[in-house]
C-alpha cells in the first residue's frame, strides 16, 4: 500500500472520529439533561459535551493503532504493496 494511501485513509477515519464524537457527545449530553443531572443552560453542558467528544474520538481514533496486528497478516508486515 502506498503512502500517500495510508495518509489518505488515517485522514478520512479521523474525520470519521470526529463525525462519530461530536455525535455520540450530544447525544450522551442531552440524556444527562433529560434524566436531570445536568441543565443545558450551566457550564456543566459545554463540560459533559467537550468531555464526551474528546473521550469518544480519542477511542474512535485509536481502534487503528490499538487493533493493528489483528487486521495485519504477519507475512505482508514488512512488504511494500
Amino acid at each position: 500500500m502506498s503512502a500517500w494511501r495510508l495518509i489518505g485513509l488515517m485522514a478520512a477515519w479521523v474525520l470519521a472520529a470526529i463525525a462519530i464524537a461530536v455525535v455520540t457527545s450530544i447525544v450522551l449530553t442531552e440524556f444527562l439533561v433529560v434524566v436531570g443531572l445536568i441543565d443545558w443552560a450551566t457550564p456543566q453542558y459545554a463540560w459533559a459535551i467537550n468531555g464526551f467528544a474528546l473521550v469518544a474520538f480519542l477511542v474512535v481514533v485509536s481502534v487503528p493503532l490499538v487493533f493493528r496486528s489483528r487486521f495485519v497478516e504477519p507475512a505482508a508486515e514488512h512488504t511494500d504493496e
